[in-house]
């Protein structure tokens, strides 16, 4: 079998990364959110669908369809960004992370606006000292570009997003022991159902996805989702980092 190599997220961790806007802007970022903006949320959640991007944290879950489970609703929303690689040997999100910090940050937006969240979580391993460095960097520069915060970019969309430093232990990689972590309790998972889409931070309807799907979301808005499903194969479409 031949392996083809689409460096799509790599590119922007390429010739010494997008660590600062600018660099990220002249690679193409924070094109996606203006033309996610353009768009209804429920036609984000579509096209990522479309595109059959799988959770990239391990599990394989229909990303578009995991977001397809929150309610279409006004109420508080929450998205929630695991950045917690603790599997031994793994360390591909912390390429994203401390390389192209801004694709995680435009992804996170995207995702937030596609299911209603106007609060989100990345959710750090506490390790990761200078991924922590360059992405509470990165999310100053995005809130004085006005890419966070109230009303981004003029619209009627309003986001914040946090770094939240895990405590370092390997279960906390399960969403539900994440999210007792994330309120300040012991890292013990829940009784499934209900599921956080429905009752997950501080019993709100909350999405929990991993940095490298995260990352995957302005490029399938940029290019659409029938481009992205021709990358990979027909059950796992898209392309995937390996460390």
């Amino acid at each position: 079998m031949e392996l083809i190599e689409n460096r799509l997220i790599l590119s922007f961790c390429d010739n010494g990364g997008s660590i600062n806007i600018e660099n990220y802007i002249k690679k193409g970022g924070y094109k996606a959110i203006r033309k996610a903006l353009e768009m209804k949320p429920e036609e984000i959640v579509e096209e990522v669908k479309k595109s059959g991007l799988r959770g990239r944290g391990g599990a394989g879950f229909p990303t578009g369809q995991k977001w397809l489970f929150v309610p279409n609703d006004n109420n508080e929303h929450y998205l929630v960004i695991n950045a917690d690689e603790g599997e031994p040997g793994t360390f591909k999100d912390r390429e994203i992370l401390e390389k192209a910090p801004h694709l995680l940050i435009e992804g996170a937006i995207i995702s937030a606006y596609a299911i209603r969240a106007n609060e989100g979580f990345i959710y750090l391993r506490a390790e990761y000292l200078d991924a922590f460095r360059i992405l509470k960097s990165a999310i100053k520069e995005a809130y004085e570009s006005k890419l966070l915060g109230k009303n981004i970019l003029g619209s009627s969309f309003s986001f914040d997003l946090h770094i939240y430093p895990a405590a370092g232990a390997y279960i906390c990689g399960e969403e539900t022991a994440l999210l007792n972590s994330l309120e300040g309790g012991r890292g013990i998972p829940r009784l499934k159902p209900p599921f956080p889409a429905i009752k997950g931070l501080y019993g709100k309807p909350t999405v929990v996805n991993n940095v490298e799907t995260i990352a995957n979301i302005p490029i399938i808005i940029n290019n659409g989702g029938d481009w992205y499903r021709k990358l990979g194969t027909e059950k796992s479409p898209g392309t995937k980092i390996f460390t």
